[in-house]
């Protein structure tokens, strides 16, 4: 009797340190959602090194980033929203418009975001900028010959 209850706590201690890890595992992989600091709508100017300044407005909700309409050449171009990797959305979205959403932010305070498809990370923070609350994003392009360079912008609530 005595062997039948080692044997019975045995095989239960095996089956949790199977199943534990996993759910842990399983845990880790869940999606974050963006940050309530960066959640609202900001306004600026997005400069690409190329075509100039154009007009943009980002609306940041819990799991969708939206890129509003921007003005390049007298073209209007449609906004853009992107969806973080949830599983609502991850089975009903194309993978190029998911992004995942690190647990916490970087050692200078940015947090990042990661446009799934092409692995492009942009890294944003709430600031102080000219005397207003600002998002400020940057990102890395890469540049011919030059490698990648650090792109900067600011983005307001108010217009």
């Amino acid at each position: 009797m005595h062997i039948r209850k080692t044997l019975t706590v045995l095989a239960t201690a095996a089956s949790l340190a199977a199943i534990l890890p996993a759910a842990t595992a399983n845990a880790k992989a869940a999606a974050n959602p963006i940050p309530k600091a960066l959640q609202g709508t900001w306004y600026g100017s997005y400069s690409d090194g190329i075509t100039g300044k154009n007009a943009v407005k980002y609306q940041l909700t819990k799991y969708t980033f939206k890129q509003g309409a921007a003005k390049i050449a007298g073209n209007n171009y449609q906004a853009i929203t992107f969806y973080d990797n949830v599983d609502k959305y991850t089975n009903t979205k194309d993978s190029e418009y998911l992004f995942k959403v690190a647990s916490k932010v970087n050692r200078n305070g940015y947090w990042k975001l990661t446009l799934i498809d092409v692995n492009n990370p942009l890294y944003f923070k709430k600031v102080n900028h000219n005397g207003k609350t600002a998002l400020k994003m940057y990102s890395y392009l890469n540049t011919d010959g030059a490698g990648k360079k650090a792109q900067i912008n600011y983005y307001y609530q108010n217009k």
